[in-house]
């Protein structure tokens, strides 16, 4: 599949802003099942300054500076990508295989996903997170069957309510509140994943807009999304969306990757102001291209 995609940020201010200095995460990223053909980035005031560059993780990543008084900040990323969709599992693989494989194994990607093994500022394991993540995955299971679980699980268990929980939310009491939003359950995934062994990363992106014909409308569908991903050894990183129960396909487009959503918000930055409110408006379209 081939998307345009327009990721609208706009934040209005009750009073004179005299400077503002922001990093952005919304340029999608080249992956094995991604290529971006195209990116234009819009900031209004224009900006004295812009650059991009790549960060730890290999993600495109964009700073600007405003220097002109404004009372309206607007950030729109336009971006052309091909989708090509998720990885195959192997079927009847014991999902212990995996986390032995971390342990054990030299190879560059292996040691590379180490680093997603470890508790993170957002994500911190519990007795708790262990325990909800263990019923989905006893002994023996074959991953892709635990994984289908976990995913349908958190799914059933925790009620999408925009409201209940901020960036700030921890795992421990998204299990206790029983609900959340994308960020929120995208945490507790890849928390569970890592308590139990496994490389687990947290994943920002986008769902299509406008499903085809017959095809159910996701939640997230118009603003930023997320998911998590985990590392199977030689099969790479398969990824599982729990907000809509599913295995993550050619409908999503991957912006970036990270420990959690501390590593790759979307927008964030420095303002100079005696402004005491400001309006946040998102706006994301997922469109297909024709043909």
């Amino acid at each position: 599949m081939s998307y345009r995609v327009v990721h609208t940020t706009e934040y209005v201010y009750e009073s004179e802003v005299s400077e503002s200095y922001g990093e952005l995460y919304m340029l999608p990223r080249d992956t094995p099942g991604q290529v971006c053909r195209s990116t234009r980035v819009r900031i209004d005031p224009a900006p004295h300054g812009y650059r991009e560059r790549r960060d730890f993780y290999g993600n495109r990543v964009a700073h600007f500076a405003v220097l002109d008084a404004h009372t309206l900040l607007s950030v729109t990323a336009e971006s052309v990508v091909d989708v090509t969709g998720g990885l195959p599992l192997p079927a009847d693989e014991p999902w212990e295989t995996a986390r032995h494989r971390l342990r054990v194994d030299l190879g560059d990607d292996i040691v590379e996903a180490r680093g997603f093994l470890l508790d993170s500022p957002k994500v911190v394991g519990s007795p708790a997170v262990r325990h909800y993540a263990g019923e989905s995955f006893p002994p023996g299971r074959p991953l892709v069957e635990a994984l289908a679980e976990l995913t349908s699980r958190i799914h059933a268990d925790f009620a999408f309510d925009p409201g209940s929980t901020s960036v700030r939310t921890t795992v421990s009491e998204v299990l206790e509140r029983r609900s959340g939003v994308c960020q929120d359950f995208a945490h507790l995934a890849v928390g569970c994943l890592r308590s139990l062994g496994l490389a687990a990363r947290y994943v920002s992106g986008y769902l299509e807009t406008r499903p085809p014909p017959g095809r159910p409308r996701l939640v997230g569908a118009d603003v930023s999304h997320a998911w998590a991903s985990v590392f199977v050894p030689g099969s790479g990183w398969v990824d599982i969306d729990p907000t809509n129960n599913r295995f993550v396909s050619d409908r999503y487009v991957t912006t970036a990757w990270g420990r959690d959503y501390g590593d790759v918000p979307p927008l964030k930055g420095i303002i100079y102001t005696e402004s005491k409110k400001n309006e946040l408006r998102v706006s994301v379209d997922v469109a297909p291209l024709d043909g």
